[in-house]
């Protein structure tokens, strides 16, 4: 409900801290609005049974004694600096007054107020000034001796003590928000940390190793369910995805030798027939065999390379060399599909290189190459040195690589987005150069081209 209000970028804690600091904010605003009214009415009341009794007090001390009693007893009073007496006839005329400077700048009626019928009676009255924050409050009574006696007093020490609660509230209401930033502290600490934590984790849960696992020691409890839960399920994920590789693996290994013998067979058809049918079958069915049996190597080299026990035949190899073949090989193809194949000379390197596996490696590279390049593209192999060995790379102008699958395109069985509605395929591609690359101790990677396309890379020490 509150999440419309704030931006969407806003972080949840500061989201927390100003809802927070609006709900304190309006209750310190609201308490101070009625402790004043509140406080405030009671004060006037007591203002006004004070100056009733003085009243009383004074008009009988006029009574008996007159304004020389009066004027003898008032000043003596503890409070006459805020309070103000004056005493009038019928007519208005002043026949005694002690009023302060401050209360003497409010306007004094002249006359007794219409309510004073007879003597004894009473009446009240408030005197404001619109420059001025504090109210004078008026008492009359009517005398014995049809004179009127008033009674002045000043709002000042009301408005002080007022000021005074005003100022405690504000302190009070800053201590309460401070103490409200606990539970701010407290969500940041076991709730959005945990949850960046999480999200840091989740970043990563692409990796080959497929182990990396949300982690939030502090979070609250329900978050640690929810990662337990979570990891629970990407173990058993990790479980059967291994498990399938396994059978892969074996599967593979189990058909090369049924394979072998099918193809052995076949080729004894082929020979020892005089249908001509019957040889262009068995040699369709070679084909086939051959692809066969090539997608097994295939799997096999993968998981031999991913477990660090492919064997490597090392011979001395001129990059040159071995890059130039290979543009002569993939030239024809090249040109049906009418791209531009080129390859820039580098230095003259000499790498201890299993020449067969980097052929094929450099050749499923070109392969891709050539089959996301659109008509008219351009294709550029080129190497360079680095340390003692070397950057081999392939450069295209086709539509790239997503970002998020730069990591992911390199897994057996993983295919890009660009490659789902382009070419058939099972995804072994990438993940056989990269371990061919791991085999020789080296690594692999794309990036993108600020030109467009891509650049797919193999680094190689010298072995």
């Amino acid at each position: 409900m509150f999440s419309k209000i704030w931006p969407e970028r806003l972080p949840s804690q500061w989201r927390l801290a100003l809802l927070l600091a609006l709900i304190i904010g309006s209750s310190i605003a609201l308490t101070l609005f009625f402790v004043r009214a509140a406080v405030s009415r009671d004060l006037r009341r007591a203002d006004q049974e004070i100056i009733m009794d003085d009243l009383v007090e004074y008009a009988a001390i006029y009574q008996h004694t007159g304004v020389a009693g009066v004027s003898e007893i008032f000043p003596a009073g503890q409070h006459a600096e805020s309070n103000a007496l004056r005493i009038m006839d019928a007519d208005g005329k002043l026949i005694y007054a002690t009023v302060p400077e401050e209360m003497s700048l409010y306007p004094w009626p002249t006359l007794p107020p219409k309510e004073l019928l007879k003597k004894g009676d009473t009446a009240l009255t408030d005197i404001a000034l619109t420059e001025r924050p504090q109210r004078l409050s008026l008492g009359a009574i009517h005398l014995h001796d049809d004179n009127t006696l008033w009674f002045g007093r000043s709002s000042v020490k009301a408005e002080r003590y007022l000021t005074n609660i005003r100022k405690h509230l504000l302190l009070a209401g800053i201590m309460a928000a401070l103490v409200a930033l606990l539970p701010v502290l407290w969500y940041s600490h076991d709730v959005l940390n945990p949850i960046k934590a999480f999200t840091a984790s989740a970043k990563n849960l692409h990796l080959p190793e497929g182990e990396v696992r949300l982690i939030a020691p502090t979070a609250i409890p329900e978050l640690k369910t929810l990662a337990s839960v979570i990891n629970a399920g990407l173990d058993k994920i990790l479980s059967l995805t291994r498990e399938l590789q396994s059978t892969n693996d074996q599967l593979a290994h189990e058909l090369r030798t049924p394979l072998a013998r099918i193809r052995g067979n076949l080729e004894s058809l082929h020979d020892h027939t005089d249908n001509d049918q019957a040889q262009e079958a068995a040699a369709r069915s070679l084909e086939e065999i051959d692809r066969a049996a090539q997608l097994v190597q295939t799997i096999l080299t993968v998981r031999a390379g991913d477990h660090g026990a492919l064997r490597l035949h090392r011979q001395a190899t001129p990059i040159h060399d071995l890059l130039q073949k290979l543009i002569e090989l993939f030239g024809p193809a090249a040109e049906d599909r009418h791209l531009a194949l080129s390859i820039e000379q580098g230095l003259d390197l000499m790498l201890n290189v299993d020449r067969e596996l980097l052929t094929q490696a450099v050749a499923n590279l070109l392969d891709n190459a050539l089959a996301y390049t659109p008509k008219g593209g351009a294709i550029t192999v080129r190497w360079q040195a680095d340390g003692t060995g070397a950057i081999i790379s392939v450069n295209d102008t086709g539509p790239g690589v997503h970002p998020a699958e730069m990591q992911s395109i390199w897994e057996r069985y993983n295919r890009g987005s660009a490659a789902i509605s382009r070419s058939p395929g099972i995804g072994l591609g990438l993940s056989l150069v990269r371990a061919i690359a791991t085999a020789h101790s080296g690594s692999v990677g794309v990036s993108n081209r600020d030109t467009g396309g891509a650049s797919f890379w193999i680094r190689l020490p010298q072995g």
